[in-house]
């Protein structure tokens, strides 16, 4: 068995697996594409000399060598088009390409049907091996040409300033890889008589794996680190295998050259790992003090309580420790239905306008992915929703909280152009999740101040309405005065007009003093009959009984009278436009008390609805103001109906008054949101607590149909039975 043709062919097969690995990464993408066909003319190659290598024969080892020759002849032309693809120049050189592929055609000719570049096969410790004919030396040549004309477009390339961060890491990781490859031309060497292994595919394998790294955008160390500690592994092991060897040689004592070289190869790995930490700590110090200032940072975030300064606390922190060219923090709105930059830093030609809703598929694939990714890495039509937002993007470092993205970061390239390490990802993992709890501890913190506000003015209005019976009862007291006081005024005044006619007659003035306080007697008992009137309105409004708490049959008319009353308080209006189609026995079942409270509630959205629309009406604020006159005439109208169907009571109350916005709609039975034109006219409460007395504790159902500007109708449906 031949050891030396079985590295070959694993190396072979490898760059085939390789090659159609990257290309099913990204079947699109024309370096990917390219890469593949570098990986096939390897693998041509490589696995056509392994045969070689195998077989008995010359004249087969010599098939295999023209077979092989084909994928030589195209590695240098898919090396430098590999470069050109992956540098975006394919239309600046495509000329340059389109030659080299037409010349390769004579070449293949030449190869197939002459001796002239392989003469014949000899044969080394190896196995067979080609001899260089009279023009090989143009192969040679065409390989150095190509090799240094793609490294040159590499070099040039990597003091380029409009290439990201990664870009310019990728190119020196390319740099370095093609440096090392360059050593494999001993294999064209080799095929002189000169007697030297063949060893290139041992550096192409390093090859393979870097540039495979490069294409499909995986993180990638600092090059600095990576050639450093490859540095320290070289020296380490020259001298683990160096010493026991001359030892070895110089005493002529393999024994204890043996023994040494035990210790040494047992040792060596916990050494290179020591001095493998210590020179990352030394060549990443600056990076990983700006990790920890990071990570300090993320755990204060939750005691900010505070949104907006917490917002541009993050956007500080990273912006002054990561020292990057701008960060952008994007959160969702208050109905969470879209996000939008709410602090920046740094310098960008942004959008800061720019909103991003929660139904777009880059929301989706953040929620997905839960974690930092790289703009790279971005299929084309994800990178264009970002383009819109900003160019120059390096890292998106998303929030996600139990499948909820809460916010998201966008990041540019570091100031110093260095790349986002593996240890960057990992410190901004811990600081997104510590950023996500801090907001939603904003939100929360909010929502709760709100809900405390309008808690404690309901709180008011309870304790006010426990004080309303005392409170009516003094007011009583105060009108019954004024009575009484009215009451003598008149009768005093009436007698001294019976006394004194004829004296009142002759004094035009005298009469006149006394018919005003004749009338000014009739007009205090008239106000004092209407404020008595609607002080008992609110009395019976409010006043509940131990049966108006428990289920039980009672009149709808009664309590929309007693609602129409109270609105008629509040709103201080007389005339309530409200027509009943109520059948004869107008019984409902429920809790009393609580249908009451919906009843006012639906009817008073309406009055409300009405007096709106004739405010727009009458100020021609709306676009459409015309159609709403409805001919120059708007009748403001409230319709209630009751009917009973399947065993159900089902009220309607309808109006047209401004009715409701289409998107406002899903919301109106939502806790705190409300559509009044300020906070006096309602809390937001109302409708939430309204569906949960007739869902909850009556088991029926409310729902409503509208259109703004025509109207709307409330549909309550009430069981009839026990429930």
């Amino acid at each position: 068995m031949n050891f030396y043709a079985l590295f070959p062919t694993i190396t072979s097969i490898l760059f085939l697996v390789m090659g159609v690995y990257v290309y099913l990464k990204n079947r699109k993408n024309i370096v990917n594409f390219v890469y593949l066909l570098f990986c096939l003319s390897v693998f041509v190659w490589m696995f056509s000399f392994s045969m070689m290598y195998w077989s008995n024969t010359a004249s087969d080892a010599y098939i295999f060598a023209k077979i092989g020759f084909i994928g030589i002849l195209f590695i240098p032309v898919f090396m430098f088009h590999f470069v050109v693809a992956f540098l975006g120049k394919n239309e600046t050189y495509k000329t340059h390409i389109k030659i080299l592929y037409i010349c390769i055609i004579p070449c293949m000719l030449i190869d197939f049907l002459t001796k002239w570049f392989y003469s014949g096969v000899k044969v080394c410790f190896w196995g067979y091996y080609p001899v260089a004919g009279k023009l090989y030396f143009l192969i040679l040549l065409q390989f150095v040409v190509m090799f240094f004309y793609a490294i040159s477009l590499l070099i040039k390339s990597s003091y380029n300033n409009s290439f990201s961060a990664m870009k310019q890491q990728q190119i020196k990781y390319l740099i370095t890889a093609f440096i090392i490859t360059s050593f494999g031309s001993v294999d064209y060497i080799a095929k002189y008589p000169i007697e030297i292994y063949p060893f290139a595919y041992i550096l192409m394998i390093l090859f393979i794996f870097v540039v495979a790294m490069c294409v499909i955008k995986y993180n990638l160390m600092d090059i600095k680190v990576v050639l450093t500690q490859t540095g320290i592994l070289i020296i380490l092991y020259a001298c683990v295998l160096g010493v026991p060897f001359y030892i070895g040689l110089a005493t002529e004592k393999w024994f204890f050259a043996s023994i040494i070289l035990f210790v040494f190869s047992t040792t060596g790995p916990v050494f290179f790992r020591y001095l493998q930490k210590k020179t990352g700590q030394i060549l990443l110090s600056e990076q990983e003090k700006y990790q920890h200032l990071l990570v300090q940072a993320s755990k204060g975030m939750v005691n900010q309580q505070d949104l907006y300064k917490l917002s541009n606390l993050i956007v500080r922190i990273i912006n002054k420790n990561v020292k990057v060219q701008f960060v952008y923090l994007f959160i969702q709105n208050e109905n969470r239905e879209k996000y939008y930059c709410v602090a920046s830093k740094g310098i960008s030609e942004t959008n800061k306008e720019s909103e991003i809703f929660v139904d777009n598929i880059v929301i989706e694939y953040m929620k997905k992915i839960k974690k930092p990714f790289f703009f790279t890495e971005l299929k084309d039509d994800l990178q264009k929703i970002f383009c819109s937002v900003t160019n120059g993007i390096n890292l998106i470092v998303p929030s996600v909280l139990k499948d909820e993205l809460i916010a998201f970061l966008i990041l540019g390239d570091k100031i110093n152009k260095s790349i986002y390490s593996s240890q960057d990802i990992e410190v901004f993992k811990t600081l997104s999740n510590q950023a996500g709890l801090a907001i939603e501890n904003c939100y929360f913190l909010e929502k709760s101040k709100q809900q405390q506000k309008k808690l404690f003015e309901a709180e008011k209005l309870v304790s006010i309405g426990g004080m309303a019976d005392g409170m009516a009862h003094q007011i009583k007291n105060r009108l019954n005065q004024f009575s009484m006081v009215s009451g003598e005024i008149g009768f005093e005044v009436d007698n001294f007009v019976k006394e004194y006619k004829s004296f009142i007659d002759k004094e035009p003035n005298v009469r006149h003093m006394v018919e005003y306080l004749k009338e000014m007697s009739d007009s205090i008992s008239k106000n004092v009959k209407k404020t008595n009137n609607v002080l008992q309105g609110i009395l019976n409004f409010a006043k509940t009984t131990e049966k108006d708490i428990v289920f039980s049959y009672f009149y709808l008319k009664e309590i929309i009278e007693q609602s129409v009353g109270l609105i008629r308080v509040k709103h201080q209006k007389e005339d309530i436009p409200l027509l009943l189609e109520l059948p004869e026995n107008d019984r409902l079942y429920g809790i009393k008390s609580q249908i009451q409270d919906v009843i006012f509630n639906c009817i008073d959205n309406a009055f409300e609805a009405i007096l709106e629309k004739e405010e727009y009406l009458r100020n021609s604020m709306l676009e459409n103001a015309k159609n709403l006159k409805e001919n120059n005439v708007f009748i403001p109208k409230i319709k209630i109906t009751l009917q009973y169907i399947n065993k159900n009571a089902r009220i309607y109350i309808k109006d047209n008054g401004i009715g409701i916005k289409t998107e406002h709609q899903p919301k109106i039975f939502s806790a705190f949101f409300t559509t009044k034109p300020s906070s006096r006219s309602g809390s937001g409460i109302g409708s939430y607590v309204v569906k949960r007395m007739i869902v909850e504790n009556h088991k029926g159902d409310i729902s409503f149909r509208s259109q703004y500007g025509v109207g709307s109708v409330f549909v309550i449906t009430l069981p009839m039975g026990k429930v």
